[in-house]
C-alpha cells in the first residue's frame, strides 16, 4: 500500500460537525501495516481545531498542509427571516424559472409537503430523502442531473459525492445545525464559476428543532464513554450557537463565515444580504424591560415560557393555551399590545444575542431565563439598541459586470441547443459536456481554430478534441448567416 487517504477527515474529530466513532480506528489500521505508507487527509469543512486533531488522531508526521481558501466570490449570501416561509420560498423560485437549485430541509415530512406543493404550483420538483426505496433516490437523483426535474428538495442526506455544476441557488428553508453544513451544502452552488445564490430562511423555531435533534442523538450516539458522549452534545450546542449567530447577525455574513474558518477577511463583503441591506437602530430599553419583567414573572409563579409564549402574554393575546394555563392573571398580560406578537419574539431574539436572555432546555422544548446583564437594565444602568433591517434587498446575484456582457443571445441558445444534443446522444447531463460559463466565453471569442479554442473557460485538451470542431462549425455557420444578413 503506497499511500491512505482519508476523506471526510473532519469526522475523525469530536469538534467535526459529523464526528464518527469509526474514524477513530484508522490510527490504529495504520499501525498494523507492515510498513506505514504516506497518509493524506482532506475536507472541505475544518476549523482550526478540526485540523489540529486531524493531525494528532490519525498520528500524522512532520504533515504537509494547505488550505486552498474558502472564499467563493462568486456566491451570495443572503439571509431572510420571513413571516411565511412557504410564499417567501416559492417567489425566490418564481424569480428563478429554468435555473437548477435545490432546497434543503431538515425533516423528511417537510420535504414531502414542499415537494408537493411546488409540484402543484407548476415547478418541476423532485425529492430525495434517506427514507425513499433506493431505486426512488436513484431516479430522482438522476432526473436531477440530467435537468429533468431543475429543482430537488431534499435533507442533507443529498448531496455528498454530487457535483453538478450548473446548481445556480441553493436555498435552506431550514437552519443547519453548524456553519460546517452550511457552508458545504451551500458551496453545492456556482461550481462552474458562474454567479449562485445561497440563501437561508431563518426562524427561530429552527433553533428549537436542531436543539432537539442534538439532544436526540444523545441516546443514539455510538459514543460509549458517557464523558465523552456529553462532551460531544456540549461542543454541537456551541457550532448550533455560532450558527445562530450566522443567521439573525447585522454584520457582513461572508466576513463572519470566512472568520469562522480562520481565514482572513474584509470587514464587508459588499455581495451579501447584510451588506446591501439598510439597517436602523432603535433603542429598546423600555420593550426590553417589558419583556425581561414577564420573564421574571413567569419564574416566580413557577411557569416555564418559551419565546413565543411570552410573546403572546404580552400583547395580551386570547389563545386557549394562555387562558387555561391562567397566564393572562399575570402582571405583565397585554402591556405590549401595540406590537404583533412577531415583533415581540424579533426583540426577544435581539435580547437573546445580547445574552441579557438565555435559553436553557425544558421538556421538549426551551424556556427562557433572565441572567445578570438583564439585571442592569431593569435598574437602567443598561442601554439596548437593536439593529434592525430597514428594507428589505433582492437577493439575486448582482455584479458590475453581468456575466452575460458581450454575449449573443441567439448564439448561446444555439450552442446551448448543441450541447444538449451530444449530451443526449452520450447519455450524460449537459454540464459535462461544458459549462454555461464556457459557452458564454465562446459567444465572446467565436474561436476558428483549435488554439482559440482551447483557450475557452473550462476547455481542456481532451475537450477540445472531442468537441472543438463541432462546435466552431457551428458557431462558423451562425457568423456566416448574420454577415449574409447585413
Amino acid at each position: 500500500i503506497q499511500m491512505v487517504t482519508v476523506d471526510e477527515a473532519h469526522c475523525v474529530s469530536q469538534w467535526g460537525q459529523d464526528f464518527r466513532q469509526s474514524y477513530l480506528g484508522i490510527a490504529e489500521f495504520l499501525q498494523m501495516l507492515p510498513n506505514r505508507p504516506i497518509v493524506s487527509a482532506f475536507t472541505a469543512t475544518a476549523t482550526k481545531q478540526v485540523s489540529s486533531d486531524i493531525c494528532r488522531l490519525l498520528q500524522l508526521q512532520n504533515p504537509f498542509q494547505i488550505t486552498t481558501g474558502f472564499d467563493r466570490k462568486n456566491l451570495y449570501f443572503a439571509v431572510q427571516n420571513p413571516r411565511n416561509k412557504e410564499n417567501a420560498l416559492l417567489e425566490i423560485l418564481q424569480e428563478r424559472r429554468g435555473k437548477s437549485g435545490i432546497v434543503y430541509c431538515l425533516a423528511r415530512k417537510t420535504v414531502e409537503e414542499l415537494c408537493e406543493m411546488l409540484c402543484e404550483k407548476g415547478f418541476p420538483a423532485t425529492r430525495y430523502h434517506a427514507g425513499l426505496p433506493q431505486a426512488e433516490r436513484a431516479a430522482n437523483q438522476e432526473d436531477f442531473l440530467f435537468d429533468r426535474k431543475s429543482i430537488m428538495v431534499a435533507t442533507n442526506a443529498f448531496g455528498m459525492g454530487i457535483d453538478k455544476s450548473n446548481v445556480s441557488f441553493v436555498v435552506h428553508y431550514n437552519m443547519p445545525k453548524d456553519l460546517e453544513s452550511y457552508y458545504q451544502e451551500a458551496g453545492r452552488a456556482g461550481r462552474d464559476g458562474e454567479p449562485a445564490d445561497c440563501i437561508l430562511l431563518y426562524s427561530g423555531r429552527d433553533v428549537r428543532t436542531n436543539t432537539f435533534l442534538i439532544e436526540q442523538a444523545r441516546e443514539v450516539s455510538d459514543l460509549q464513554d458517557f464523558q465523552q458522549r456529553e462532551q460531544w452534545i456540549a461542543r454541537s450546542k456551541e457550532r448550533l450557537k455560532s450558527m445562530t449567530i450566522y443567521a439573525t447577525m447585522t454584520d457582513c455574513l461572508r466576513s463572519y463565515m470566512l472568520r469562522y474558518f480562520g481565514e482572513r477577511s474584509p470587514q464587508c463583503c459588499g455581495h451579501c444580504s447584510n451588506c446591501q441591506g439598510t439597517f436602523e437602530t432603535k433603542d429598546i430599553t423600555l420593550e426590553a424591560k417589558k419583556i425581561i419583567s414577564c420573564v421574571y414573572r413567569g419564574l416566580q409563579h413557577h411557569y416555564h415560557l418559551s419565546r413565543t409564549m411570552t410573546a403572546d402574554i404580552l400583547i395580551g393575546s386570547e389563545r386557549q393555551i394562555i387562558l387555561e394555563m391562567r397566564l393572562n392573571q399575570l402582571s405583565t398580560y397585554g402591556i405590549m399590545r401595540d406590537c404583533t406578537a412577531r415583533q415581540v419574539v424579533q426583540m426577544i431574539d435581539a435580547l437573546l444575542d445580547m445574552h441579557i436572555l438565555v435559553l436553557q432546555p425544558y421538556k421538549d422544548y426551551q424556556m427562557l431565563q433572565i441572567t445578570q446583564a438583564a439585571a442592569e437594565v431593569i435598574r437602567g444602568k443598561q442601554k439596548v439598541e437593536w439593529k434592525k433591517r430597514k428594507e428589505e434587498k433582492r437577493v439575486w446575484v448582482q455584479e458590475s459586470v453581468s456575466p452575460s456582457a458581450g454575449v449573443e443571445e441567439a448564439l448561446f441558445q444555439r450552442l446551448s441547443d448543441l450541447r444538449t444534443k451530444l449530451a443526449e446522444e452520450e447519455n450524460v447531463p449537459a454540464y459535462i459536456v461544458f459549462s454555461n460559463a464556457s459557452l458564454r466565453d465562446m459567444c465572446r471569442k467565436k474561436p476558428k481554430n483549435m488554439e482559440a479554442f482551447r483557450r475557452i473557460a473550462g476547455v481542456g485538451v481532451i475537450k477540445s478534441q472531442k468537441y472543438g470542431m463541432t462546435f466552431m462549425k457551428e458557431i462558423a455557420a451562425y457568423c456566416a448567416e448574420q454577415t449574409s444578413r447585413t
